[in-house]
């Protein structure tokens, strides 16, 4: 086995040896020796052409529409929004993974978008939210002081 051409090997990022003795027989890289073909296989190649199994989508929770409907706030933003909007509040529907977005300027605003959007989805589904899974934040507190979060997943996700 000739260390030099292994070393080239690493040095090309693992590239095959066949295309660094094309390079050294044509002599497009100054400095490079003439390569010999190792009869050994490089550990990292082999781990690298590896294939991982594919994730199995699972189905979700709910079973219809609006039957678990997801929300967590992300904010402040460093910088605002042409609107002058720091914060933004999601609500993902479990079943369908549709989802909304509200700009907001501050979390003060959650549950005035809340109250938005369960009349939207209620007008345009004819459905009512039965469940909502937040990370139970200090924005979220004002929905389950209401009655509206049942369901307060973990905080750190």
């Amino acid at each position: 086995m000739n260390n030099e051409s292994w070393l080239w090997h690493l040095r090309f990022g693992h590239l095959n040896f066949q295309s660094l003795e094309n390079l050294s027989k044509q002599n497009l890289v100054n400095g490079l020796p003439h390569i010999h073909h190792p009869d050994q296989l490089c550990e990292t190649c082999i781990m690298g052409k590896n294939h991982r199994i594919p994730f199995v989508k699972e189905p979700g929770n709910a079973k219809f529409p609006l039957e678990l409907v997801h929300t967590d706030v992300c904010g402040p933003m460093n910088i605002s929004s042409i609107g002058g909007n720091k914060y933004f509040l999601t609500f993902i529907d479990d079943f369908s993974r549709k989802t909304w977005i509200y700009l907001l300027k501050s979390k003060d605003e959650v549950f005035h978008c809340f109250k938005i959007f369960k009349a939207l989805v209620g007008r345009q589904s004819d459905r009512l939210i039965k469940m909502v899974h937040s990370d139970g934040g200090v924005s979220t507190s004002l929905m389950s002081s209401r009655g509206t979060v049942k369901n307060l997943g973990c905080s750190i996700t």
